[in-house]
């Protein structure tokens, strides 16, 4: 009989686990295979590999789906028009993010929200003044990339799925950096020369700026990840090799800004490893240093670093056309400038599109989005900021409304707030618990023989 019931409670107990067992390597699985996916190929197989994803997901658990905006915010590959899949899959999950918000604990975001409605509405009378459609697409497209990416994150951050998000996101990069780096050592081995690598979809600023982030998060690994020592180091190194072998400057010194706010920030359990950032940051920022010198002593006028100086100088022509309101978003989809390029630098290219005054609004997004962070408890809010500032230094180098990138620091903002909230919800359960009794334990104390109260 007692064999029986054991046997019975097992095959129970592996029934329960299955679906979560099932779901975890299902995980693992698409988490490399986004990584490849986005590493080699860029064909409408993607979408369907992801409306198959999709359906899976939902069919465990919805409250999945936003979760896989995540990784799928690395697919740049354009999915008709002006929409990457990235685009895609963040308007999918924000719609379903926005069904399971409901009221618990959304208050909490509500600093993160306001941050992104001053700029938003701020662009309002650009809208008025430059009436043309890539200008309204682009707006609503701002919509989402900020407002739907917090409430996305805020969503996985407070039903408990940022480990799952997070792990997704930072293994789909680790992918991407080892093949990075075995194509950079092939590389080497016929040419004798390190050159940037590039894979198909991905350029190598695609590439630096999202491993830089993922290195970033795994330096952090924040204590509510979940994650072993080990895997984070992994993920370092993984992340750290793409970056390098994409030869991404921007990418490099947004990882140093975005690991310096981490060691900088009052997590004691860093230690040692947090001391050994600054050496590490100073040989990286000076072979950058470096290699920008080259390039503006050189006669070469069309490599990287004078082609920007000519854009910023072309930019700044452009905005004095129109400097309180700006030109219009996305003018370089126009023909009324006869220049067609995105401006490499997230000041210029604000000032341009929806001038002084959005830029000042632009600015206190980032800064209100910082501090909002910086005011939860610190074991919630530091890879936030730190995901924050690795982001814009970046983009003081190159585009900063790029799909995915720029989705994906609100996303990890939003999951700060909502782990925290979560936790919050949980203390005050259990307060609450401790502090009121249910109405069953009562009647009981109050039936009870008073010699029962007194063993």
């Amino acid at each position: 009989m007692a064999l029986s019931d054991s046997l019975r409670d097992g095959r129970m107990a592996v029934t329960e686990r299955f679906p979560a067992v099932a779901g975890i390597v299902a995980a693992v699985v698409v988490a490399a295979t986004l990584g490849l996916l986005s590493a080699r190929i860029g064909t409408w197989s993607i979408a369907v590999a992801i409306g198959i994803l999709c359906v899976g997901i939902a069919a465990i658990d919805l409250a999945l789906l936003p979760v896989v905006a995540m990784p799928l915010s690395l697919l740049s590959v354009r999915a008709g028009g002006v929409l990457s899949f990235s685009d895609v899959a963040l308007a999918g999950a924000t719609v379903v993010a926005l069904f399971l918000l409901r009221r618990r604990g959304a208050m909490a975001l509500q600093p993160l929200l306001w941050a992104g409605v001053g700029y938003l509405v701020a662009v309002i009378p650009d809208l008025v003044l430059n009436r043309y459609s890539a200008n309204y697409v682009e707006w609503a497209h701002e919509v989402v990339l900020v407002l739907g990416s917090m409430v996305v994150g805020f969503v996985i951050g407070r039903e408990g799925k940022a480990g799952s998000a997070f792990g997704l996101y930072t293994l789909a990069c680790a992918v991407i950096g080892v093949i990075a780096g075995i194509a950079a050592l092939r590389g080497f081995a016929s040419s004798g020369a390190f050159t940037p690598v590039s894979l198909n979809a991905l350029n190598k600023n695609a590439i630096g700026g999202s491993l830089a982030a993922a290195l970033v998060i795994a330096f952090a690994r924040p204590a509510w990840l979940h994650w072993r020592p080990w895997f984070s180091n992994l993920m370092v190194v993984c992340c750290a090799l793409g970056v390098l072998a994409s030869q991404s400057r921007q990418g490099m010194i947004g990882a140093v800004a975005g690991v310096i706010v981490v060691a900088l920030r009052p997590v004691a359990r860093r230690g040692g490893r947090a001391r050994l950032v600054f050496l590490v940051a100073i040989p990286v920022l000076y072979l950058v240093y470096q290699q920008v010198t080259t390039q503006l002593n050189s006669a070469d006028q069309f490599n990287s670093a004078s082609q920007r100086l000519t854009w910023y100088a072309q930019t700044i022509e452009i905005w004095k056309t129109s400097p309180i309101f700006g030109v219009g978003l996305r003018w370089w989809y126009t023909a009324r400038f006869g220049a067609a390029f995105q401006p490499p630098n997230a000041e210029l290219e604000v000032l341009s599109c929806v001038g002084v005054v959005g830029l000042i609004a632009f600015l206190i997004m980032f800064a209100a989005g910082a501090r909002a962070l910086q005011r939860i408890p610190v074991e919630y809010g530091t890879v936030g900021m730190a995901v924050i500032a690795t982001r814009f230094v970046q983009a003081q180098f190159d585009l900063y409304w790029v799909s995915g990138q720029s989705s994906f620091l609100w996303i990890v903002a939003g999951a700060c707030v909502g782990v925290y909230v979560r936790e919050r919800l949980r203390v005050d359960a259990a307060d609450t618990a401790l502090r009121v009794p249910s109405g069953t334990a009562v009647r009981r104390m109050l039936r009870a023989p008073r010699r029962e109260a007194w063993r």
